[in-house]
């Protein structure tokens, strides 16, 4: 009885959080915070807490409707040209997002192994949303590096410069969003599965 109790309450936050994750590609605002200049990306959230609720492989799974929504979302609501040829490539578009809750899900298990459940969130949390950043910028310079510098307005030779300029501004950004608000959302849905 309780195993079947188990496996419908992570089969409906599986659905709700895959609903979440919809909600966050196609209403705007909702999957970023507009701070000018910066425009950080949450969604990634979404995933952390999976991981950390429901576990890694779970995380992976969230990960990846993510990224098979982002995917539809660049064949179908393109919001520059760039999106069209980045983001339908499952390498920039998919694996980065699967690895978020690979990479934030272990590191809290390493942590709550050692009974530090709060340290490995803030550490998962930050780990989870560069791991998205780092990937999601390093497959788009090694696979389309002479278009994403044209498009940038750079030369291909400063390229890394301004990649690195992103992940300094965006990517520290959203791993910080991160660093907060994953733990506060995971804590209180662990609470409730208890």
């Amino acid at each position: 009885m309780k195993e079947r109790k188990n496996k419908t309450y992570r089969i409906a936050i599986l659905g709700i959080l895959s609903a979440i994750i919809i909600i966050q590609n196609f209403v705007p605002f909702l999957g970023n915070i507009p701070i000018p200049p910066l425009n950080p990306t949450i969604i990634q959230i979404t995933v952390i807490v999976s991981a950390f609720v429901l576990g890694i492989k779970d995380g992976m799974i969230i990960g990846g409707v993510w990224g098979v929504v982002r995917m539809i979302k660049a064949y179908t609501l393109p919001t520059s040209p760039l999106d069209l040829l980045l983001f339908t490539n499952p390498l920039i578009s998919l694996v980065p997002r699967i690895l978020i809750g690979l990479v934030a899900g272990a590191i809290f298990v390493m942590f709550k192994k050692r009974g530090k459940e709060k340290r490995g969130m803030v550490i998962g949390a930050v780990a989870g949303s560069l791991t998205n950043t780092l990937l999601v910028l390093g497959f788009i310079a090694l696979l389309y590096g002479s278009e994403y510098s044209e498009a940038l307005g750079v030369s291909s030779a400063n390229l890394m410069g301004a990649l690195a300029a992103v992940v300094a501004t965006n990517g520290l950004a959203e791993a910080v969003v991160s660093a907060i608000i994953a733990p506060v959302i995971a804590k209180a849905l662990i609470k409730v599965k208890r």
